[in-house]
């Protein structure tokens, strides 16, 4: 009883010393620590016996706050949702961050020229290495630092009174993002970037203040993009000098930045998307009111931070990494620090889904299509032979499944949610239709892009390699709307040499680079051998990257592609010997998706808890493929069993392929 009459006494002295709105603040916290203290004093105990030996260092810190209930609380806060949290720390880490340092000072692109020392360290994964825990290894000062520097950014920026003791310390507090080393990093990153923020705005709008830096980064920050590593989260210290990696680096910059200045800036993520076929993280800012702004400050478009704007990615189900740990039936998936928060991106919904088989502990699975398996992405509960889901992204294909002897199994058939009702994808064997497909994975519009800005190109030839004599071949007029473009040039004259220019610049600010995937030169026109051609010269590859050297434009790979650093830069073949060129092919850069001549293809169907059904096989003679057999209302797969790796499901309709959620 005495000890409750001394923390009302101390939360009573912080009311006086912290004004009105920490009034509001402790009141609330007063009583919500009477409402869950129990449950959170059993936390709490939990995460001290699970200290061991370092346990004295948090006690350290929970009798340093005695006297200041809300700092103690956020102590509290921290130690019991400490267990499960920690880094990596290992000097072969170094020696990877070193490489990576390396290809960063290599040039303004990042690419390192291949080398013993590059390789070595390539196949290293860090996930060999033993994890350091902090609730076994955290020290009483690193806290005391974190919490204080924490607790002095929330009481002087002008935004503190946007958000809540529960907001600040799930958003501003934590002391790491996931596994990075344990730094103290707060102070330098506020003392870095708080002059800036001071120059660029003055004003109390958060959501103006972080697009301000938000778009500062944008213009100033060189990000370089690998990912040839496998590392876990390389840490703040690491990334105020070198900023290398992937999206999670960028993301994880920002959060630093912005959590030392006192915006409470987190991290959203997918499991996957059929957009991209694979996951993906971004920032996530809490408004002003109440909702919450997702951005991701290296996005090509023009938006940084703004109301109401997404990337247009299909998500199927959004997580929110947390400091506080969340044991729900989705953490198997999405990870113990992480929480569902669809719903704030789509609204909150509840469909009851028809299933034929139920999992162990009666729930299904939710998957997502890849060609190599289904990805979970979320767990329905069942009930009379329904799955309950909850809060899912309507327009994407979802497949429930179940586990049997460890390995994933159909529970029911594929299904959407379309305008407010569940779709099942059930295929009717008795009725079919017939379908022209001409590809096995959406045309993404940044990469129709890619083949449009090479419209206006000309292809030349020539006997002087220096091209101080030329004749046009031919000039691409038309955009180049799949991958194999055929060309035939009017030109009776033989020539050894070709060139490539990309088109001309319209605006000096124009970026017309050569991108090409393949050019192949015929002196017949029903030749399906080419003539011998080499890349002699031509411009230099982006980046100084061979990756993209001239050579890419024909290796035989329609994947590959010369790259051009500058716009206007040309390539020159040679073709060895003097000849009439009668048909030219032109690939430009591309996905490789559309369907090939001479490829072989498989189409299948997704027939519930049977599983996959096939349509027959075929040999392309052309660039589409004729199914006249598909069943009626069927989700289909087309396979390509020569090459190639990115398949997505479809469906037809009206005899046209479908592909849901793209562009």
């Amino acid at each position: 009883m005495n000890s409750e009459k001394q923390n009302n006494h101390a939360f009573a002295s912080n009311v006086n010393r912290l004004g009105n709105m920490r009034t509001m603040i402790l009141c609330v916290l007063f009583t919500c620590l009477a409402s869950c203290k129990e449950k959170e004093d059993v936390r709490l105990n939990f995460a001290l016996e699970q200290a061991g030996a370092n346990r004295a260092e948090l006690e350290r810190v929970l009798h340093h706050y005695r006297n200041d209930s809300l700092k103690l609380e956020a102590a509290r806060f921290l130690i019991r949702n400490m267990p499960g949290h920690g880094g990596y720390e290992d000097c072969r880490l170094d020696s990877v961050k070193a490489v990576m340092k390396a290809s960063v000072d290599a040039n303004i692109g990042g690419y390192l020229p291949d080398s013993e020392w590059k390789r070595k360290w390539l196949s290293f994964d860090y996930k060999s290495l033993s994890i350091q825990l902090d609730i076994k290894c955290i020290s009483a000062g690193y806290l005391i630092e974190n919490i204080d520097q924490s607790f002095k950014v929330w009481e002087e920026c002008p935004w503190s009174k946007d958000y809540s003791f529960d907001d600040f310390c799930e958003w501003i507090l934590p002391y790491r993002i996931a596994d990075e080393p344990l730094e103290n990093w707060k102070k330098e990153y506020y003392d870095r970037y708080k002059p800036l923020l001071d120059s660029l705005y003055t004003g109390d709008d958060m959501v103006e203040a972080v697009n301000l830096l938000a778009r500062h980064f944008k213009r100033t920050n060189l990000f370089v993009l690998t990912t040839e590593y496998c590392m876990p989260h390389l840490g703040a210290g690491f990334l105020s000098e070198y900023l290398v990696g992937t999206c999670r680096e960028i993301t994880d910059h920002a959060v630093y930045v912005f959590r030392a200045l006192g915006f409470p800036v987190g991290i959203d993520k997918y499991l996957y998307s059929p957009s991209n076929q694979h996951d993906h993280v971004w920032n996530v800012l809490k408004d002003s009111d109440g909702g919450f702004i997702p951005f991701w400050y290296m996005d090509s478009s023009d938006f940084v931070v703004k109301r109401g704007v997404t990337d247009g990615r299909k998500k199927g189900k959004v997580y929110r990494n947390t400091f506080a740990a969340h044991y729900g039936r989705t953490a198997p998936l999405s990870g113990l620090f992480s929480r569902d928060v669809t719903a704030e991106y789509f609204g909150e919904n509840e469909f009851k889904v028809k299933v034929d088989k139920k999992g162990e502990d009666n729930t299904v699975l939710l998957g997502m299509f890849t060609p190599f398996k289904y990805v979970p992405v979320d767990v329905a509960p069942l009930r009379f032979g329904k799955a309950r889901v909850n809060n899912i992204e309507p327009g994407v294909i979802f497949q429930p499944l179940v586990y049997e002897d460890g390995k994933q199994k159909p529970a029911g058939y594929p299904f959407m949610v379309e305008n407010g009702e569940v779709r099942y994808f059930r295929p009717h064997v008795s009725q079919t239709t017939t379908a022209r497909i001409r590809r096995k994975y959406p045309l993404r519009q940044y990469l129709y892009g890619y083949m449009a800005a090479m419209t206006g190109a000309r292809i030349e030839a020539s006997n002087d390699k220096y091209f101080r004599n030329k004749e046009l071949l031919y000039c691409i007029t038309d955009s180049p709307r799949i991958h194999m473009n055929l060309y035939y040039p009017s030109v009776p004259r033989p020539y050894r040499y070709v060139r490539f220019t990309p088109p001309p610049q319209a605006h000096p600010t124009d970026d017309w680079r050569a991108e090409v995937a393949e050019l192949a030169f015929f002196d017949s026109i029903d030749s399906q051998a080419h003539l011998t051609a080499k890349a002699v010269y031509g411009g230099a590859p982006v980046d100084g990257n061979p990756a993209y050297g001239i050579d890419k434009a024909c290796d035989g790979d329609w994947l590959t592609f010369y790259y051009s650093a500058a716009g206007g830069d040309s390539i020159v073949f040679d073709l060895q010997r003097a000849g009439v060129i009668k048909k030219i092919l032109f690939v430009p850069r591309n996905d490789d998706n559309f369907i090939t001549p001479g490829n072989r293809y498989e189409l299948v169907y997704q027939n519930g808890v049977n599983g996959w059904k096939t349509l027959g096989e075929q040999v392309a003679a052309t660039n589409e493929l004729v199914y006249e057999n598909i069943p009626v209302g069927a989700l289909l797969w087309l396979r390509n069993l020569t090459r190639g790796k990115e398949e997505q499901v479809f469906y037809v309709e009206n005899g046209e392929q479908k592909f849901v959620g793209y562009e």
